[in-house]
């Protein structure tokens, strides 16, 4: 069964002058948590001064990783290739503040003249360096999914 997707290059926009001309990336989510990515951004649970609705506490490192996303790049502080042995292709977003070390798992399609970045699911709170098996089974996870992407 496919999975439904959402845009969200335009909670973006101060990324997009950042853009290549060249290579066309949008950034994705799966609206089954389009909601909890909202909470992420938020801060819920880490945020004393958390207002639902809210993603201004972590918009300002989302929009950094947009940047980085939209320049076809990879920064292993930020934006990398988790497995790069394996496909389909399966990077992290890392959001690593507030002494915490949280990530939003994404699959990457690409095809030629650009790609699609989805995020496919949130984890909160990794504690090692090295991908424990919570980790290695969410990559798997985003591996699965099946998406329609109508442009």
């Amino acid at each position: 069964m496919c999975e439904k997707l959402k845009c969200i290059d335009d909670l973006l926009e101060d990324a997009w002058d950042f853009r290549c001309p060249r290579y066309r990336v949008s950034i994705f989510v799966r609206i089954k948590i389009y909601d909890d990515l909202v909470d992420f951004l938020g801060g819920k649970g880490i945020n004393p001064q958390y207002t639902l609705g809210d993603i201004n506490y972590r918009l300002d490192k989302m929009i950094n990783i947009a940047t980085i996303v939209y320049n076809n790049k990879y920064r292993d502080d930020a934006y990398r290739i988790e497995e790069k042995d394996k496909q389909p292709k399966v990077v992290a977003m890392k959001f690593m503040d507030k002494r915490r070390n949280d990530r939003l798992y994404c699959r990457e399609i690409d095809y030629g003249k650009g790609k699609d970045v989805i995020i496919c699911e949130i984890h909160m709170g990794k504690k090692s360096e090295s991908l424990t098996k919570k980790e290695k089974n969410i990559i798997k996870r985003t591996r699965s999914y099946e998406f329609e992407i109508l442009t």
